[in-house]
């Protein structure tokens, strides 16, 4: 199989074919800077058809802020393979074989050769409706940052010992524009959701689950591209970073923590509905209270109970079916349930 390594850049393209039926790997040729616009990729696209020969190709870039979308779905629209991984692989992979020096030529090498020895999954583009979705919420998330420091900057204004009319006037301003561009995104969320009948019936499904409103649980659909490519707790759990990484070296047993290696929203999103689940009427609430009551900090309850939560999720969209109360969790004081919990099964 040949691999294409691609460094992507905001403007520009480097590339670098490479063959792995030989050892070591031969590089069949190296294209840049080439322009990241779709002529450009047309061109960059008949060229490795050209050095290719018919051969199956690999595509392999990083997810570089949203620069490298362009490249993956040309490449994938035309008929390549095409994979997409965290940079910060790349990065450590690269100072696994003792990389010297950094060009963006050197960059696009290297991923080749990442590629030929990890193997790396195959990327499909996910839906409109999905890519839409995570567009929003992530867009009301900058918005309602943006309110938050407006509306700091507006009480210090009025605090001050002499305030400007003017300050003061365009301050408000800014602070209601801010808050009707919430209300619009929101109700394009909402149009956007009814208007997908799939989509509907994930997000009933999840709101389902105590610790889901609204917002979370489009955040949670948007950021996990509706459970797509997850099947497992264990997956989810990673994809969100709230995987268990111990600490231990020898006769040395560090501080266990979570590994944060993953999609930081989801993480949040996961902690705030935790939040809410604590509070509320159901036995995620009694999950929470034991931990508790087992000694542990109430951060460490509320990110196993987020965990949860995210399992519990994946599990209820798997399924089909709403949750239940009684049937995911045991009943307090009763003996071993014959149900298997759902969420272990995951």
């Amino acid at each position: 199989m040949l691999v294409l390594g691609i460094d992507v850049g905001k403007r520009e393209l480097f590339a670098c074919l490479q063959n792995g039926s030989t050892s070591p790997p031969a590089i069949l040729g190296r294209r840049g800077p080439v322009a990241n616009t779709a002529a450009g990729l047309a061109q960059l696209a008949t060229w490795v058809e050209k050095q290719a020969k018919g051969d199956r190709v690999q595509v392999v870039m990083e997810a570089t802020n949203v620069y490298w979308e362009r490249s993956a779905h040309h490449f994938h629209r035309v008929g390549f393979q095409v994979s997409v991984v965290n940079p910060a692989q790349i990065k450590y992979f690269a100072r696994s074989v003792l990389r010297r020096g950094k060009t963006d030529a050197m960059d696009a090498e290297i991923i080749a050769r990442y590629g030929l020895v990890m193997r790396p999954t195959t990327w499909t583009p996910p839906a409109q409706v999905m890519i839409e979705l995570k567009q929003l919420t992530r867009e009301r998330e900058t918005v309602l940052a943006r309110r938050t420091q407006e509306n700091n900057h507006l009480i210090a204004l009025r605090d001050a010992e002499h305030a400007s009319p003017v300050a003061l006037s365009l301050s408000q301003g800014r602070l209601e524009l801010l808050q009707r561009q919430v209300n619009e995104i929101e109700a394009a969320l909402k149009a956007l959701v009814q208007q997908d009948v799939h989509l509907t019936q994930q997000l009933k499904l999840l709101r389902s689950v105590p610790g889901f409103a609204l917002i979370s649980a489009i955040t949670v659909i948007a950021e996990t591209e509706g459970f797509a490519r997850l099947t497992t707790g264990k997956e989810i759990s990673a994809a969100a970073g709230m995987a268990p990484a111990p600490q231990q070296s020898g006769a040395r047993q560090g501080r266990g923590r979570i590994s944060k290696t993953g999609n930081a929203r989801l993480r949040r999103i996961a902690y705030l509905s935790a939040l809410g689940a604590s509070k509320s009427h159901s036995r995620l609430r009694t999950y929470y209270r034991g931990m508790r009551d087992s000694g542990k900090p109430a951060k460490v309850a509320l990110i196993a109970l987020g965990r949860k939560l995210l399992c519990i999720g994946l599990a209820v969209i798997r399924s089909g079916q709403p949750y239940d109360d009684g049937f995911l969790l045991p009943r307090v004081g009763a003996g071993p349930t014959p149900m298997r919990d759902l969420t272990a099964a995951l």
